[in-house]
């Protein structure tokens, strides 16, 4: 039977999984960078030359890459604190915070790679939308954190 704990013990595995993603997915950048150069020339013109993509692409991969090894550390902060029964705390709300800049910080890094490549500048605007949306999550989680305070004055 499915339970809740069972969930959250996946959820924290799947953050740890897709940390060691991250971390594998780093030694192999300039691969992945040099294939992408040579094999997707086929995209629509952007603003700046394909053939010199290679170095821009590399350091918005490495940056992209840093970016959500931290997201991914803040979210799995946040599911050891609920796996507690700390919910409503403003520790939760601080990860929240920094997950949503985070998002917002790497779709800021990816439109500017889409000078290069326009689908990145796609991407980046979903990366800020998600950014986004986190931090109306965080604002109902800081609401929350609010009305569980005055509640635990009351007597």
């Amino acid at each position: 039977m499915w339970s809740k704990d069972r969930s959250l013990f996946l959820s924290r595995i799947l953050t740890v999984a897709a940390a060691a993603v991250c971390i594998f997915t780093a030694f192999f950048i300039p691969t992945i960078s040099e294939w992408y150069e040579y094999e997707m020339a086929y995209e629509a013109a952007s603003i700046f030359d394909r053939s010199t993509m290679f170095i821009p692409m590399c350091i918005t991969m490495y940056i992209c890459d840093a970016l959500a090894l931290a997201a991914l550390w803040n979210l799995h902060v946040l599911l050891k604190n609920i796996s507690r029964d700390e919910v409503f705390v403003d520790k939760n709300t601080s990860c929240l915070r920094r997950i949503s800049w985070i998002c917002m910080a790497a779709g800021v890094v990816l439109m500017i790679f889409g000078l290069w490549s326009s689908i990145f500048a796609f991407i980046g605007v979903m990366a800020v939308m998600f950014g986004l949306i986190m931090r109306v999550l965080k604002n109902v989680f800081d609401k929350a954190v609010e009305i569980k305070s005055e509640n635990d004055f009351t007597i």
